[in-house]
């Protein structure tokens, strides 16, 4: 076998293997929602002094479902902004279950603040366009550059065209790498931009 089956094998390997990660991490999911109204109905019916504690452990439990399905919308859609929120949902948890000191509470707000200005500053959309094709930022949505291009992208359920090339991408089992080319029915994407194995600007050209 030659490199190029051999990576497609394993994106093949790896693509199976989250998607088993992510329906067991479902099915965990769907088991323990219940046990939320049995939380409500041990809240209703405990004393004040008793029942801030099963409160306390009401939102440990729910806040662990919602890490879980943000961890399912990370392995999904590769994109940027799923890690963030689930970063954010983590820290959450940790400032209001387990935070003992103002340092905790200081901690955690500062690192709530960092990835506030990461995701609205740093990962701004950013659209150039040349005469020919447009390039975008691996951070753009599929759905802007539809709405402002008129362009008809299937995103395949991805919100980033980032998401998009990259799942196209290890479908085909090709490299991430500048020039690399990839395509779906009706358009081309170049990466024009790539970091440590990251996109960062991609050409669209349409068929």
């Amino acid at each position: 076998m030659n490199k190029k089956k051999n990576l497609l094998f394993i994106s093949k390997l790896i693509y199976i293997l989250e998607i088993i990660i992510s329906v067991t991490v479902i099915l965990a999911i769907i088991v323990s929602f219940p046990d939320l109204f049995k939380y409500i109905i041990k809240i209703t019916n405990s004393e004040p002094s008793v029942s801030i504690n099963v409160f306390q452990e009401f939102l440990k439990h729910s806040l662990m479902l919602v890490i879980g399905m943000e961890f399912i919308m990370m392995l999904i859609a590769y994109s940027d902004k799923n890690i963030i929120y689930l970063i954010t949902f983590v820290i959450a948890r940790k400032l209001l279950l387990k935070s003992d000191t103002m340092m905790d509470l200081l901690i955690g707000s500062i690192a709530i603040a960092i990835l506030f200005f990461v995701k609205n500053f740093i990962m701004k959309k950013k659209i150039d366009v040349d005469i020919n094709a447009g390039i975008f930022s691996a951070a753009t949505s599929v759905e802007s550059i539809n709405q402002q291009f008129n362009y008809n992208i299937d995103s395949l359920g991805f919100q980033s065209i980032g998401g998009l090339v990259y799942y196209l991408l290890k479908q085909a089992g090709s490299e991430i790498q500048g020039g690399e080319l990839i395509s779906d029915q009706n358009y081309i994407y170049q990466i024009e931009k790539e970091s440590n194995g990251t996109i960062e600007l991609i050409t669209i050209q349409p068929k």
